[in-house]
């Protein structure tokens, strides 16, 4: 009964039911960046690239099938709610391969859904949801060594480009080879498809266009030394406060200037990459982890401000780097489930009317907590007795 209840196939098929009935009670809203990515959409699936339309569009040229057989005017928004229902499987599969562990799979997987920052941002056209699905293919990808991994990686940073954080991970996943092309191989074709896009836009728009931001190009994007300064403080704030602000004007906070997730896990994420070890394999994925999320957030610091959104690439890094603390001290996990509920409250308040959020977009949250506590009932004598654990899960 135990097994049956908490193989991974089950837990899976329940956050999707969950994140389904969250997302059948809200209305999507079509707002700013929306607009921009749709007109790719379309663009595209007429038979033209444009690449002068503004965003970063790694996801809607992945969206284009998906419209052909749609036909919908709002296919982007479409294609990003069934990615949305693609994390908690991707989750899974990329903690499961990382660390060749189902429990370890199932915790990442957990964790991923229950922050409705990357899940239910779709609802005004954003691509968070298709970003985290795309990172967390590419580490499914090199964890198993497969050949497509340079592909996914390609599309995570034309979507995002923070998204370039898992350079390190991907170089030291690669298999040893005494050929540089073969140990190089992912990195330079996922480059090289970058590049090309990079190319083509410049020759079609006259300079390399930054997101949707009208304006903004690879000349001006940069800020001086004292923004950098100020958002080199402020990523801190952000990484381990709950509440934020957005400091250029206070006024204007936002979604983005609040935690997406709980900041015990970037606690315990940090700990354990600081941490000695003696296995080398664990120091060698520790270090790789340690300068991805260093590249992911450091990404962030010359822009014109830091928020969630934009360092979703390093906190999922750092996030990755927690799990193995949950399982050594599982004694975290309720701490880490709880603090995690914050982040529905925050949605749900900011986001209520905006796209008419019912009580039922708590089913995810809801689902998690039933899970819990019967894993705590049915292991309650072991935990009573402080000998339960996780390590041989």
């Amino acid at each position: 009964m135990r097994k049956i209840i908490f193989s991974p196939w089950p837990i899976i098929l329940l956050l999707t039911i969950g994140l389904a009935v969250g997302m059948y009670s809200a209305t999507p809203l079509l707002l700013d960046d929306h607009f921009y990515y749709q007109k790719f959409i379309n663009t595209l699936a007429g038979g033209k690239f444009d690449l002068s339309i503004l965003g970063f569009h790694g996801s809607d040229i992945l969206a284009v099938p998906f419209h052909w057989i749609r036909k919908s005017p709002i296919s982007q928004i479409e294609f990003q709610a069934l990615c949305s229902l693609l994390l908690p499987l991707l989750a899974f599969l990329a903690g499961k391969s990382l660390f060749r562990s189902n429990i370890h799979g199932i915790l990442l997987s957990v964790i991923i859904t229950m922050m409705p920052f990357i899940s239910f941002v779709y609802l005004r056209g954003w691509t968070g949801s298709s970003y985290m699905c795309l990172m967390l293919l590419t580490i499914y990808g090199a964890s198993t060594k497969a050949k497509w991994t340079w592909l996914a990686w390609s599309f995570a940073i034309l979507t995002k480009p923070f998204a370039f954080a898992l350079f390190p991970l991907i170089v030291t996943l690669t298999p040893k080879s005494k050929s540089i092309f073969k140990r190089w191989k992912q990195v330079i074709l996922g480059l090289s498809v970058v590049l090309t896009y990079l190319i083509i836009q410049y020759i079609q728009a006259g300079h390399i266009v930054v997101g949707t931001h009208s304006g903004v190009t690879e000349i001006n994007v940069l800020q001086g030394p004292i923004r950098m300064l100020m958002n080199t403080a402020h990523s801190l704030q952000i990484l381990f406060s709950v509440h934020n602000y957005y400091y250029p004007n206070p006024a204007l906070t936002g979604a983005g200037n609040m935690m997406h997730t709980t900041p015990i896990l970037i606690f315990l994420g940090l700990f354990n990459l600081l941490a000695p070890t003696k296995d080398s394999s664990s120091r060698s994925l520790n270090r790789a982890l340690l300068a991805g999320a260093l590249i992911g957030i450091g990404m962030n610091i010359p822009l014109d401000h830091m928020d969630h959104f934009y360092m979703q690439a390093g906190i999922l890094i750092m996030i990755i780097a927690a799990i193995p603390m949950l399982i050594k001290y599982p004694i975290w996990i309720p701490i880490v489930l709880a603090t995690l509920h914050f982040q529905w409250l925050y949605f749900y308040l900011q986001f209520q009317n905006t796209f008419q959020i019912g009580n039922v977009f708590f089913t995810v949250p809801l689902i998690v907590d039933i899970l819990f506590l019967l894993y705590c009932l049915l292991n309650y004598k072991k935990i009573i007795n402080g000998t339960y654990s996780l390590e041989h899960t």
